[in-house]
């Protein structure tokens, strides 16, 4: 008997707390919406420890009025220093700029290699081939030698 009152008096707060009547609230379910509702208050309560402990930062910066970007800038990086929020930004950057220097300086040492590969290769195009009037590059036959096969040739004076 006790049971029964029990599930009359729940269904009953349950109809009042969803604005609903207690004839759309099966006996079958109010086990079911019990166990949410707890789960929703325990969610609630989670969230609420939560919303405690964060707390926002507030910046306390008084520039007055028409104050330069660099009064500005410098007060909000202080400001930030002080809150310990720049602190891991400048080390991020710092670390940025390292690596784009080393790239930088990677990409100029391969640049001074490219051109001197270039200049090794023209003295060897310019040694052996000759340009005539109109821009095109040709061997002279006192350069080369054609192979037995007569598929290929062979540089006379070849020095590499």
């Amino acid at each position: 008997m006790e049971k029964h009152t029990n599930l009359a008096a729940e269904r009953h707060r349950l109809a009042l707390r969803f604005n609903l009547s207690e004839s759309a609230i099966e006996p079958e379910i109010v086990p079911l919406m019990l166990a949410v509702e707890k789960s929703v208050d325990k969610i609630e309560q989670a969230a609420a420890k939560v919303n405690e402990t964060i707390k926002p930062v507030t910046y306390n910066n008084h520039y007055g009025y028409n104050a330069s970007a660099w009064t500005i800038w410098w007060g909000n990086l202080s400001t930030g220093i002080g809150q310990n929020i720049v602190a891991v930004s400048l080390v991020f950057s710092a670390f940025l700029l390292c690596c784009l220097g080393a790239f930088m300086i990677k990409d100029a040492m391969a640049d001074k290699e490219k051109i001197e590969l270039a200049e090794t290769k023209w003295n060897f195009i310019s040694r052996h081939f000759v340009q005539n009037e109109n821009g095109e590059l040709f061997i002279p036959k006192e350069n080369y030698l054609v192979t037995e096969d007569k598929k290929g040739i062979i540089l006379i004076n070849r020095e590499e």
